[in-house]
């Protein structure tokens, strides 16, 4: 392998990397931005479980206003009762009370209910308070690794970057040219190969291009998709 295959490859492998590292560079701040959603989603829970009890708790006041209202007047129908002159009038009194007692046993059931929904979100609030700090602290700890790892990422970057310009300085311009075209339309300019097939474009290599490449006595690039062509047999 002569000098100028031996440094694209390495320039290659030098952009490969830089790639790779480019990309989880790209995915890091969505993965840190879903952690700290998943936290607020975690905070969420718990406020929606306090906002349902405040409801409750008023709604069951509202409940035992309602009693008090019939309370206060099942008292004046039992102080009516004791001045009515009629039958008639004794009678529609005594069902207009028992009308009221009956909503009172109503809403005592209503409010039972309401006590029992309060009691088991109470329970689910119990718990989730336990979990919450626990939960919290553990994103939290995720979140610091993923950005400890975002600038141990960007270092990497920056080191393998000049890196690449040092190796850049070695090669002559028009062969650094060509690569940097083939590399901005193809994505990658070198296609490593060990077989008669270019792994860049996946097409055969000719015969006799396949036998100088084997060679290895000059740099040779795949005559169908203009890739710089390097063998490395297993």
């Amino acid at each position: 392998m002569d000098s100028d295959t031996q440094l694209l490859l390495e320039l290659h492998q030098l952009d490969e990397e830089i790639n790779r590292l480019e990309k989880l560079e790209s995915k890091i701040p969505q993965e840190i931005q879903a952690l700290k959603l998943e936290k607020e989603n975690i905070i969420h829970r718990f406020e929606k479980i306090q906002t349902e009890l405040n409801r409750l708790e008023s709604l069951k006041r509202e409940k035992e206003l309602d009693i008090q209202t019939f309370e206060d007047r099942i008292l004046k129908i039992q102080d009516a009762l004791d001045k009515v002159r009629t039958n008639e009038e004794y009678k529609a009194l005594l069902r207009e009370k028992a009308q009221a007692e009956e909503s009172i046993m109503e809403i005592e059931d209503e409010i039972l209910a309401i006590m029992e929904d309060i009691e088991n979100l109470q329970k689910e609030k119990e718990e989730l308070s336990k979990k919450i700090e626990k939960e919290q602290e553990e994103i939290e700890n995720k979140i610091r690794e993923k950005e400890k790892q975002l600038e141990e990422i960007k270092m990497q970057i920056n080191m393998f970057k000049e890196k690449r310009e040092k190796l850049k300085d070695s090669l002559t311009q028009p062969l650094i040219s060509k690569y940097e075209m083939i590399k901005n339309k193809r994505g990658s300019a070198v296609a490593v190969v060990d077989s008669d097939t270019c792994t860049g474009c996946f097409l055969i290599i000719p015969p006799k291009v396949y036998s100088e490449l084997v060679k290895g006595e000059k740099l040779l690039t795949c005559p169908h998709c203009g890739r710089f062509l390097i063998y490395q047999p297993k």
